[in-house]
């Protein structure tokens, strides 16, 4: 089912409604996780050093096993996927509130419930991923994707802060708790019954992973658009998002910040990329659409480069937010590329192909970071170099990806 007659406005697509609140619900309480769960392991744990190692075991069975998350969710109801997902995931948050309180979390247990985490989210990102194509139609998709993931970087900017506010005034058990919470309610929202997506006709069907995977390998490298795309995005997590990401409880602790000063970096960053999803929601298609992307990546590159060499914290939260308002003006519009790209029945396996390809950096860059930063080097300046590296990726994608310098 390539397409449907008439999708009508997002407002009035109930199934895309709740799909939307459910995400902004689930990443509320992942954001409010993410922050307490670093500051919890320098600050509680008192070894800043395993924060990459923490961050790396969210995200490397995340990576691994969405290859079979593809698969699976072009074959298997993506409401179940969903909401399976997400219930797993609230009981693990609970598990973790519950060690808290009784004082028994400790480093194993941490990277133990850190990785059954990402696991189970590698069934969820490209369920909700391929589901929103066929929920909102073609001509919504740009639309679609900014509002959802522009409302998520929404959440992991109040995520922190409140997050923040909780560990200054209460501690860590009750904040996981509420985190907990607000995962918690997804699962009411995300429930089949509610979405109404189709039955598969391959629902029953699962023998077939490794040629579906096979498949969609073969349909991107087919496709210089897609793969260019791919390549895109992963620049974007292997020198900006992923290093990011990792430097904010180690600038802060460098600084010999708090908490607070943690959710202001991780606010900054939310506010940028908010802001470029609204921008992306209010533009149309481009004609020149593949052009501004390429040059709003080299920006961000040169962005990233300024960010790594300011210390102030005022000043690198507003950087963070620069930095964070190019790379969604990036991602999103290169996402929508893809999807357009894309026929519904591959949607899963496309789409988590260009995300294994793209996060797969990620937890590459944290442990480099985390490595070079372990053996003396101070986090500015790995920070410099690796914007370095990727400013001169970016201009080698601009001379080479002409097939993405011409897309609309």
């Amino acid at each position: 089912m390539e397409e449907m007659q008439d999708y009508g406005r997002l407002r009035d697509n109930k199934p895309f409604i709740f799909v939307w609140i459910a995400g902004l619900c689930a990443m509320l309480g992942f954001a409010m996780l993410f922050l307490t769960t670093s500051w919890y392991v320098i600050d509680e744990l008192e070894r800043p050093a395993l924060v990459g190692l923490v961050l790396v075991m969210i995200t490397v069975p995340r990576v691994i096993m969405m290859i079979f998350g593809g698969v699976v969710a072009d074959r298997i109801k993506k409401s179940k996927i969903m909401f399976s997902t997400n219930l797993l995931q609230t009981i693990l948050i609970s598990v973790m509130a519950y060690l808290v309180t009784q004082d028994q979390l400790g480093v194993m247990a941490l990277i133990v419930i850190t990785f059954l985490f990402g696991f189970f989210d590698a069934f969820f990102y490209p369920a909700v991923t391929a589901l929103i194509p066929i929920l909102v139609g073609r001509g919504n998709i740009q639309r679609a994707n900014s509002l959802f993931h522009g409302s998520i970087e929404l959440m992991f900017m109040f995520g922190p802060v409140i997050a923040g506010a909780l560990l200054t005034i209460s501690t860590f058990g009750v904040t996981i708790t509420v985190a907990a919470c607000f995962v918690a309610l997804s699962v009411i929202f995300v429930h089949p019954k509610l979405i109404k997506d189709d039955q598969l006709e391959k629902e029953t069907k699962l023998n077939k992973i490794k040629d579906d995977f096979v498949l969609g390998i073969r349909y991107i490298r087919q496709s210089p658009i897609i793969s260019s795309g791919i390549i895109t995005i992963s620049l974007v997590n292997l020198f900006v998002i992923g290093p990011i990401i990792i430097s904010f409880p180690l600038i802060v602790d460098a600084l010999e910040g708090t908490a607070f000063h943690l959710s202001l970096l991780e606010v900054g960053l939310s506010v940028g990329t908010f802001t470029g999803s609204i921008i992306v929601y209010k533009i149309s298609a481009n004609k020149r659409r593949g052009k501004i992307i390429v040059l709003t990546l080299i920006v961000t590159m040169i962005g990233f480069f300024i960010f790594s060499r300011m210390e102030l914290l005022p000043a690198l939260m507003i950087l963070a937010a620069v930095v964070g308002f190019s790379a969604m003006i990036v991602y999103l519009q290169m996402l929508t590329v893809i999807q357009e790209h894309t026929p519904h029945d591959r949607q899963g396996r496309v789409m988590s192909i260009a995300t294994v390809a793209s996060e797969g950096f990620a937890p590459v860059a944290f442990a480099i970071v985390s490595l070079l930063v372990g053996i003396g080097l101070t986090i500015h300046n790995v920070l410099a170099w690796v914007a370095v590296c990727g400013l001169i990726c970016s201009i080698w994608l601009a001379l080479k990806a002409k097939a993405l310098m011409q897309a609309q």
